[in-house]
């Protein structure tokens, strides 16, 4: 039997528990829902669904005078003071990954077809010369750096192609 405390409400600060307990209904797995409270050894309600059972616990204290709706017994806490979700912060930079550096080196940190300076940490694409969908590998030889506009026009075309296309 699985257990979880219940809070709020007519509950209080878990004082009561929500139940699962597998049984096997019509042949086929199932699961009853029961709230108890377990210092007192008492079941307060079972049910087929989650709702039905916490439904008929809140009947029952209810009815016996134990609840307390207009009163609650516990309060959410502030997670956080205002000026602290004012503070608006850079997030960290990303690092820069081994392959794409080396691949950044290996190009003299250009774009592979027209020659455009790229930084590390900037937008530019890892570019395969020969393009996966053509049977092109990941291996270090087919990678070169490439501007973002070079790498969309090139499409699937070979690195030769693009060069012969007059690419950019």
């Amino acid at each position: 039997m699985l257990r979880r405390p219940i809070m709020g409400g007519v509950f209080g600060q878990g004082e009561f528990e929500l139940a699962t307990q597998p049984t096997i209904t019509n042949g086929l797995h199932a699961v009853r829902f029961l709230v108890i409270q377990p210092r007192a050894g008492r079941v307060l309600a079972i049910a087929e669904s989650k709702t039905e059972a916490l439904a008929g616990a809140r009947r029952v204290l209810r009815a016996t005078g134990a609840a307390n709706d207009e009163e609650p017994r516990w309060v959410q806490p502030r997670l956080w003071s205002d000026a602290e979700l004012s503070v608006v912060s850079e997030p960290p930079p990303r690092p820069v990954s081994r392959r794409r550096r080396e691949v950044f080196t290996r190009s003299g940190g250009c774009c592979k077809y027209c020659g455009t300076p790229l930084q590390l940490d900037g937008a530019w694409h890892v570019e395969h010369q020969l393009p996966r969908a053509l049977g092109g590998t990941d291996e270090a030889l087919n990678l070169v750096a490439a501007c973002e506009r070079c790498n969309l026009q090139k499409g699937t075309m070979t690195a030769l192609q693009f060069v012969a296309a007059g690419g950019r």
